[in-house]
C-alpha cells in the first residue's frame, strides 16, 4: 500500500520488498504551485525488466521492450532488461513535456513489469526531477549520481533533432515524427541554426534484439512527404533513398566498430552501408553520438539488384531480385533442409514477403535447397554441380575475410544477409552486405571474441551453416582466399590505412565523444559483454589498436599456410559489385570497379534507340577504379540509358543510367 522506493526483490537495490508478481503498480500525488517555474521535466528510472509511466493519465515514456500499446499485467516482453544502478551504472533518461503537468495536484503512474514470476529479481527505482527557473529551492536536492543535461552551442558533427511531441517511441511500428538536420558546409553547426541538410516529416520506430536493453536505443528512419508517402533524399552526401537507421554505440565504446567494417567492406570493393557520425537529440534530451547509416535494401545505389514485382512469376523475371537473412525468426522464414543444420533460419527481406506469390517464395527457397544439396554433396567442388553452379564464391571468400578480420562473435549465424539477382544478370547467391559488428574487433567476452588469435569457426562450441566447413575444404575457395588477401593486405587492409581510418574516425568525433560520455558515463564500467573494459577513450582506442595489428599478424601467418594447387583453374576477376555513382547524374558519373587481376574492360552507353553514345576500352591491372565518364558534349542525349560492361570480352553486367 505505501513504502519508500526502490520497490522490488533481490539485487539488494530494494527500500521496500515485495513478493514475486507479474507486475507492481506504483503512483504518487505531488503538487506544482507554478508550472511555469519548470523549465526541463525529466523522469531517471532503473528497472528491470519492464516499464510504463504515465502522468495524469497520459503515457510519457516506455521501455523499449513492450509492444502491446495498453500492456495487462502479465504482457509477453520482447527481451529481459536488468536494473543498472545496482551494478554502479545509471538509470534511464526519459526527457518530459511540461505541458503535461497541472497548477496544483498532479499524478505520476507507473507500471512495472516482470518477465514472469519466477523471475529471480525485480527493480523499481523511480525520480522525477525538475529544473526550475527561480531562485527558490523546492522539494528535494538531486542525488549525487545525477548527471547534468547535456547543453553546447556548436558540433563539428552534423546535429539530428527529432520530434515525436511526447509520443514514446515503439518497436515494430513506426509513428510520425519530425526531424530536422543542421549540416553547414563549413563543418561548424550551431544548436541554433537552421534546418538546412533536412526539414521534414519522418516515420521513426526502435530496432535492434540484445541492444534494446541499452540507454541508448537504435533507430528505424523512413524519411516522408507532409502525405506520409515515402521521400526519397540525400543524408548528408549519401545518396537519395528513404530508409535510414541511426545506430547508437553503447556497449562499442569506441563508439566506431560498424562504421569501421563497412568502410573496410567498401574498400574492398563490395557494397556496404555508408555511414555519417552526428549527435542526436529526441524531444529536447540529448542522445550522443550516433551513426546515421543506409538501410539495407535493394536499391540502384545500395543492393544493386533487380526489382521483383508481384506479377514477375516465371521465367527471368522469376529467378532474381531476392534478398535474404539468416538470422532469428522474423515475419516469414523457412528452416535449412539439411540434416543437423535445421537451426539456421532464412528470412524473406526483399521483396516484402507480405507482398510475395507464393510462387517467388518456393523459387528462392528451392533455390537456396539446391544450393544447400550441392554444398552437401561429395561433387561439392566441382564448378558444374558443385555449389559455384549456385553461387558466387568470390563474395563468400570476401564475406569470410571481413568477418575473420573483425573476429565478429555473431558472424555467417546472425545478422547474415544474402542475395540473388535475375539469371541474366549473372544471378548467384552472394554473400553480404556486411551488417552489425557492434560485437567484433575484441568487443566480447565470450567465443573468445577479446583474443585476436583463432578462426571463429573453429570453436568447438560455436556453430555455423555448415557451408563455411566445406568451403575450408575446397581448392578454389582456398586459392582465392590466399590471393586476395594478400592483395587486399597489400592495399585496403593494410595495417597502416586501417589504423589510419580509426586515427581519422578518432579525430572526427573527437569533440562530441567527451559530450557522449558525459551524457553516458560508462567508461570503466562493464557494459554487456565488453571484452575490454579501459577507463578512458583513449584507452579503448588504444586496445582495439592493438587487438587489430595481433589480428592482421595471426591471418598472415595462417593464410600464408594454405598452398595454392595447380588445379587449372582461373582466379576470376570480381565483377559482381560494379556500379555507377551518382545515378541519376547530369554530366558527369564514375564507374567504380574492383578487378583481382589485369583484364579488358569494354564500357558502352546506349540510348533507347539502340545507338551507341559512348564507349571505353582499356587494359586495366588489378585494383579499385573510379573511372570518371563525362557526358556534357552529348547535350541532346538524356532520360534513360543503358550500359554495357564487358571484361575479357565476356558480357558481365547490363544496366540503366538517368541522366537529368
Amino acid at each position: 500500500d505505501t513504502g519508500p522506493g526502490g520497490f522490488g526483490y533481490s539485487d539488494d537495490d530494494d527500500v521496500t520488498v515485495v513478493s514475486n508478481v507479474n507486475s507492481l503498480y506504483l503512483r504518487i500525488n505531488f503538487n506544482v504551485s507554478e508550472i511555469s517555474n519548470i523549465s526541463n521535466l525529466i523522469l531517471d528510472i532503473d528497472y528491470d525488466d519492464a516499464f510504463v509511466a504515465y502522468m495524469n493519465e497520459i503515457e510519457i515514456a516506455r521501455s523499449g521492450n513492450i509492444t502491446e500499446e495498453n500492456p495487462s499485467y502479465n504482457s509477453i516482453l520482447t527481451i529481459d532488461h536488468e536494473a543498472q544502478m545496482y551494478q554502479g551504472g545509471q538509470p534511464e533518461r526519459f526527457n518530459i513535456d511540461t505541458s503535461n503537468l497541472y497548477n496544483g495536484n498532479n499524478l505520476l503512474a507507473i507500471q512495472i513489469l516482470n518477465n514472469d514470476t519466477f523471475s529471480s529479481d525485480l527493480s523499481a527505482i523511480i525520480f522525477l526531477h525538475a529544473e526550475i527557473n527561480t531562485s527558490e529551492t523546492l522539494y528535494n536536492p538531486v542525488p549525487d549520481w545525477f548527471v547534468e543535461p547535456i547543453s553546447f552551442d556548436y558540433s563539428n558533427l552534423p546535429i539530428i533533432m527529432i520530434n515525436t511531441n511526447g509520443i514514446p517511441i515503439p518497436y515494430d511500428s513506426k509513428i510520425d515524427a519530425h526531424m530536422g538536420i543542421i549540416n553547414n558546409n563549413n563543418g561548424i553547426n550551431y544548436m541554433v541554426d537552421t534546418f538546412n541538410e533536412y526539414d521534414g516529416q519522418i516515420g521513426i520506430d526502435g530496432r535492434g534484439s540484445s541492444s534494446q536493453m541499452f540507454e541508448k536505443k537504435n533507430y528505424n528512419i523512413e524519411t516522408r512527404t507532409i502525405t506520409g508517402a515515402n521521400n526519397n533524399v540525400r543524408l548528408l552526401d549519401m545518396p537519395r533513398e528513404n530508409d535510414w537507421v541511426l545506430h547508437g554505440p553503447y556497449s562499442d565504446k569506441t563508439l566506431m566498430r560498424n562504421a569501421l567494417t563497412y568502410h573496410l567492406g567498401r574498400a574492398i570493393g563490395r557494397w556496404a552501408p555508408r555511414t555519417r557520425f552526428c549527435e542526436l537529440y529526441i524531444n529536447n534530451s540529448y542522445f550522443g553520438v550516433y551513426v546515421l547509416m543506409e538501410k539495407i535494401k535493394r536499391d540502384d545505389d545500395r543492393v544493386d539488384i533487380a526489382t521483383l514485382d508481384p506479377s514477375y512469376i516465371s521465367g527471368d523475371e522469376l529467378t532474381g531480385g531476392y534478398i535474404l537473412s539468416i538470422d532469428r525468426e522474423d515475419e516469414e522464414y523457412w528452416a535449412s533442409s539439411i540434416p543437423g543444420n535445421e537451426y539456421f533460419i532464412f528470412n524473406y527481406i526483399y521483396p516484402d514477403p507480405s507482398e510475395m506469390p507464393d510462387v517467388q517464395k518456393e523459387y528462392i527457397k528451392n533455390y537456396v535447397d539446391d544450393f544447400e544439396q550441392a554444398m552437401n554433396s561429395a561433387n561439392f567442388s566441382d564448378p558444374d554441380i558443385g555449389y559455384r553452379a549456385y553461387a558466387d564464391a568470390l563474395s563468400f571468400v570476401d564475406y569470410f575475410i571481413i568477418n575473420e578480420l573483425s573476429k565478429n562473435i555473431d558472424a555467417y549465424r546472425l545478422s547474415t544477409f544474402l542475395y540473388k539477382d535475375k539469371d541474366s544478370r549473372n544471378g548467384k547467391i552472394t554473400m553480404g552486405p556486411l551488417w552489425d559488428f557492434n560485437l567484433s574487433f575484441g568487443n566480447a567476452d565470450y567465443y573468445e571474441g577479446n583474443i585476436p588469435t583463432g578462426w571463429i569457426i573453429e570453436l568447438p562450441d560455436y556453430y555455423e551453416p555448415f557451408w563455411w566447413d566445406k568451403l575450408r575444404q575446397d581448392n578454389y575457395f582456398n586459392n582465392n582466399l590466399k590471393t586476395r588477401w594478400i592483395d587486399y593486405r597489400n592495399g585496403p587492409l593494410s595495417q597502416d590505412r586501417i589504423l589510419a581510418v580509426v586515427d581519422s574516425f578518432t579525430n572526427v568525433i573527437n569533440e562530441a565523444k567527451e559530450r557522449n560520455f558525459s551524457q553516458f558515463p560508462i567508461l570503466g564500467q562493464y557494459i554487456w559483454p565488453n571484452g575490454f573494459v579501459g577507463q578512458t577513450y583513449e584507452e579503448e582506442i588504444e586496445f582495439m589498436k592493438n587487438w587489430i595489428i595481433e589480428r592482421l599478424n595471426w591471418m598472415d601467418n595462417q593464410i600464408g599456410l594454405i598452398e595454392i594447387t595447380n588445379n587449372n583453374e582461373e582466379i576470376i576477376a570480381n565483377t559482381y559489385e560494379i556500379y555507377t555513382y551518382p545515378n541519376p547524374f547530369i554530366n558527369e558519373f564514375k564507374l567504380n570497379i574492383r578487378l583481382y587481376k589485369k583484364a579488358y574492360l569494354n564500357f558502352e552507353i546506349y540510348n533507347l534507340t539502340g545507338q551507341k553514345i559512348y564507349s571505353f576500352n582499356n587494359y586495366l591491372i588489378s585494383g579499385i577504379y573510379s573511372i570518371p565518364v563525362n557526358l556534357s558534349h552529348l547535350t541532346k542525349q538524356k532520360g534513360l540509358l543503358i550500359y554495357k560492361l564487358k571484361i575479357n570480352n565476356q558480357l558481365i553486367k547490363t544496366d540503366k543510367l538517368i541522366r537529368k
